[in-house]
């Protein structure tokens, strides 16, 4: 699991395993340039059944990530192996990556 912070200001990321009631912050990057890629990344290790809820809360809006196959065609409450990747988009909203880290 990634979570990739796009946005200008920290994200604040609730539902990991280690997150607990404060969540977890993702830096944000207020001098990034239009275009420029990159961002602050936290990741984790998810091996509770699937299927896992998260949110992220930036300048105190809440959005709910979208939920994510870990892996298309496993069996429902299984793990895959796919990285799962969310990008806390320029508004702070939390929206699906792409299928791989090397695709930033």
């Amino acid at each position: 699991m990634h979570v990739v912070n796009m946005s200008a200001w920290d994200a604040h990321v609730f539902g990991c395993p280690g997150c607990g009631k404060l969540g977890l912050a993702v830096e944000g990057e207020p001098d990034r340039k239009p275009g420029e890629s990159g961002g602050a990344v936290m990741g984790w290790t998810e091996r509770r059944t699937w299927p896992r809820t998260y949110k992220v809360v930036v300048r105190g809006v809440e959005s709910v990530c979208p939920l994510i196959n870990p892996e298309p065609g496993k069996a429902k409450g299984t793990v895959g192996t796919r990285d799962v990747i969310y990008v806390v988009d320029k508004s702070g909203k939390c929206v699906e990556g792409p299928a791989s880290m090397d695709d930033f």
